[in-house]
């Protein structure tokens, strides 16, 4: 019997394959430098493994049952992308790759995304991008659902990995634009104006939340959203103020708030964008990927941001 969960491998698909292309299990084992008997138990191996009839082995030349003729055609497609498989793998052209997955977070996609993906094209034939909430991304890296991240979390305590740095960019304070009164004391601020916070389920939360713990802040918990846009939206709006990077302002639309940007009051808290890959399996995609992002958001972020904000600007580093 066949070994294996599928009942087939490539040599009985191959031997399948070659005995109804040559008519009769003789041709079949002459071409393969087999033995006809060989050819004869591979084939009734495979037959009683799948459960069905491939061969009307009353016929001749051979002919396929339609059980047969599908897996025929099925097995020529497999065979082929095997055969190419290998030859690239010998001869070391395999610089393109088949398909890349990839995850980022939503303010990084928002920015740079179109052209991003232009740079992923670049170098694969196919792809899938996915945003969404950061400490899911490294988990799917780490399940291998998804092949690289670019994300704020590193992915510090697990080996076999390689990183490469994508953005360093400092939090700020962001307040409606009608604030008049101090902003260098954010335990008075929050009995005046409701902190807008992200949810603790992102790492920018968390992030934020460790940063005000440190610093003995417990300020009222009243707001809660879920992303860069619903927080700008409620500062814009004049309900309060929140804790946010330049990435995050330049996705919400930095052109169209009207907002107050000022450093914050307390210690220099700074968030990192790290692209994130399993080692040695992309070859140079990751470095190349992580140098592509960073000339991108130079180009695309930097250079708006130091319009609008140039005091700001100055604070970004991008490793170039």
């Amino acid at each position: 019997m066949m070994r294996g969960a599928f009942g087939f491998d490539l040599r009985s698909m191959e031997i399948f394959v070659e005995t109804l292309d040559r008519g009769s299990q003789t041709a079949a084992a002459d071409a393969l430098g087999l033995k006809q008997s060989t050819v004869s138990q591979s084939l009734s191996n495979l037959e009683a493994a799948l459960g069905v009839a491939l061969l009307k082995r009353h016929s001749r030349p051979l002919e396929p049952t339609s059980a047969g003729r599908f897996f025929y055609d099925r097995a020529k497609r497999l065979l082929s992308e095997a055969r190419a498989t290998r030859r690239e793998l010998v001869s070391q052209t395999f610089g393109q790759l088949h398909q890349v997955r990839m995850a980022m977070v939503d303010s990084l996609a928002t920015a740079v995304g179109k052209p991003l993906i232009e740079a992923i094209q670049r170098h694969t034939g196919d792809y899938t991008l996915t945003t969404g909430l950061s400490h899911m991304h490294g988990h799917s890296l780490l399940t291998r659902h998804v092949d690289i991240i670019i994300s704020d979390d590193r992915l510090e305590n697990y080996d076999g990995l390689e990183r490469h740095p994508v953005l360093n960019e400092p939090f700020v304070l962001v307040l409606p634009h009608a604030w008049t009164g101090p902003t260098d004391n954010l335990r008075w601020l929050a009995r005046h104006l409701d902190f807008v916070r992200y949810t603790p389920q992102s790492l920018i939360g968390q992030s934020i939340e460790r940063h005000l713990r440190l610093h003995q802040l417990e300020l009222p918990v009243r707001l809660h959203l879920d992303n860069t846009f619903a927080v700008l939206s409620l500062v814009n709006a004049g309900a309060g103020w929140t804790i946010t990077t330049p990435l995050c302002l330049y996705q919400a639309g930095l052109e169209h708030l009207d907002v107050q940007v000022v450093e914050l009051p307390t210690a220099s808290l700074r968030r990192e964008l790290t692209l994130v890959a399993r080692r040695d399996e992309l070859g140079g995609l990751p470095s190349q990927l992580a140098l592509d992002s960073r000339h991108l958001l130079e180009r695309h972020f930097r250079r708006s941001l130091a319009d609008k904000a140039p005091w700001l600007a100055e604070r970004i580093d991008l490793a170039l």
